[in-house]
This record gives C-alpha cells, structure tokens and sequence, in this order.
C-alpha cells in the first residue's frame, strides 16, 4: 500500500480520536454508532485532510498551520457546535457570563479556539509527518482532487454561515476564517526537518504535559476569579508565545521533536479525562483515559521505520 494511502487512513482515524476521544468530550461507547463515527469524520478528518494538502502546497511554516488552525477552531466551536455563542452552559462553566458581548463568548474563543488550533491540527500532522516520513513533504492528492474537495469544504462551511443563525455572529466567524486562511497562506518556511537524528524525548514529551495543564488550568482559574480582560487576554497571550519559543528550543521543526511534544500534550489531556471519570464515578471514562495514556507513552518511543524521500513526488 503506497505511503500517502496509509496516511490518509490514519487521518481519518486518528483526527477525531485525538480530540473527541483523548479529551473526554466523546466517550468511547458513542463511537459504536455509525451516525455519531460519520459526522466526526465530516467534522474532523475532512477538514485536516484539505487543510493538510493546502499546508504543504504552500509550504507553510508551523505558525502558518498554527493559523489555519485557528480559522479550523471557529468553524468547529462557532459554525458546528455554536459554543462561542453561548452565554451559559459553556462545555467549561467557568467562562458562564464571563467577558460575553455583541452574541460572542470571548473569554471562551480566547481558549478553546487556540485549542483545536493545536489539538486538532498542528498536532495530528506533526504525528503523521513523523509516522511516514517518506510522503511528509508531499501532496497525499491530485490537484483535481484536492480542488474538488476544497470546493466541496468551502460550499458546505458557506453553507453553514448563511443558514445557521444567529446570522450576525456566523457571517462574522465565516469573515474571520477567511482573513485567518488568507495570512495563513503567507506564512510560509522551510519544511520540517525530515532526516535529523532524533531529539531528546524526555524534555518534550515534559513540555507537551506543561503546556496542556498550563493552557487548561490557567484560563481556568483566571475565568473563575473574574480577572480584568486585559490580564486574561495577555496570560494566554503569553502561555501562547512561551509555548512556541520553549517548542523552537526542543526542536520542534525536527519532526521527532515536534511529535513528541504532541504526544506529550495528549498525554495530559487522557490524564485530565481519567481524573474527570473519577470525580464523575465514571468507569469508562477512567478506563479509556488510563488507556489511551499507556498507548500515548508507547506512542512516544515508537520509531518510523521508513526512510524520507529527498525530493516531493509530482501528483497531478
């Protein structure tokens, strides 16, 4: 089976296992039903696999995905699930009523939107780069197929903001990814280092479970206080560029490193659903967070065994 193949499949199983399932949002018995499997693959792996070809296409830096990760985040929590609109009953009770205005929850945006940025897009690619090293560089589709799809994305997420209402907040959020795809696309680097000698695995397997309690728990404790928006804004603000920086410095454009650190951030967040199955007395909950623990730490001393092409394939 060629490369890209195997990578596509993994995509698409992995995009919402990664989110919905590490995190907790989605427990395991819902993944039996056809209906629920089907529109998290519409909701996760579609989106990843276009955004992933457009990406390399335009080979954009980690910031440059990093962005259109964001643009990702509002079509999930604003078009999709509409959390960003709502005043009470965030999936977070902290950020109830706080920092809510003109329709839009944005203590809430400021936190769960940088999360699908990471969690769902600049982390699953960073895996599959470095679980198939020898089509990381490259597109996984033809150009027609790509366009395609890309067409269909584009029409369904239109589709989505002219007919969902509130219409107001929508056609804001759409206007928004636009703007955030558009400066995604510029932002382009140099690909990720593909025949580097791997880096050090402790260190940022370490950063990646910092970053997920401090990106967690600190907009957590700071929604609960109430603090000016301007204190809360800068703090995430910083735990963001801390983020990047100590990322740069482990090395993250070495896609071992960059892995790893993913790896480490899931880590964290399988920990955080194991905890929040015993609170909630929840037998499945503990289970899966306890196992997919063990499988992410397994995860991270697995080693791709397939060498990188040194120049990107041609697909028309």
């Amino acid at each position: 089976m060629p490369c890209r193949v195997k990578a596509m499949i993994t995509l698409v199983v992995i995009a919402p296992l990664l989110t919905e399932l590490v995190s907790g949002n989605t427990p395991p018995h819902a993944f039996l039903h056809p209906s629920i499997t089907l529109f998290l693959i519409g909701a996760y792996s579609f989106p990843l696999l276009v955004l992933r070809e457009f990406a390399v296409r335009r080979r954009l830096a980690s910031v440059g995905v990093f962005v259109l990760g964001l643009a990702y985040g509002l079509l999930n929590e604003g078009l999709i699930a509409q959390t960003l609109i709502r005043a009470d009953r965030v999936p977070m009770p902290n950020f109830d009523r706080y920092m809510y205005g003109a329709g839009v929850n944005f203590s809430w945006l400021a936190v769960i939107v940088p999360w699908h940025a990471l969690m769902a897009v600049l982390f699953p690619l960073a895996l599959l780069a470095h679980w198939f090293p020898s089509c990381a560089g490259n597109p996984w589709l033809g150009r027609r197929a790509f366009a395609a799809l890309s067409g269909v994305l584009i029409a369904c997420v239109t589709f989505i903001g002219f007919v969902r209402a509130p219409h107001t907040q929508m056609r804001a959020f759409l206007l928004a990814m636009a703007l955030l795809v558009a400066l995604a696309s510029i932002l382009r680097g140099k690909r990720l280092a593909l025949t580097e000698a791997p880096a050090r695995r402790v260190l940022p397997f370490l950063l990646g479970i910092l970053f997920y309690a401090g990106i967690f728990l600190t907009p957590m404790i700071l929604a609960n206080k109430r603090v000016c928006p301007a204190i809360f804004f800068a703090t995430i603000a910083g735990l963001l560029l801390a983020f990047a920086w100590l990322s740069r410095r482990a090395g993250f454009a070495i896609v071992s490193a960059g892995a790893t650190i993913a790896l480490g951030s899931y880590f964290a967040a399988s920990l955080f659903n194991m905890v929040g199955g015993f609170r909630r007395h929840s037998v499945e909950a503990v289970t899966c967070g306890g196992l997919l623990a063990a499988v992410l730490v397994i995860l991270g001393r697995i080693n791709p065994q397939c060498k990188p092409q040194t120049a990107p394939a041609q697909t028309r």
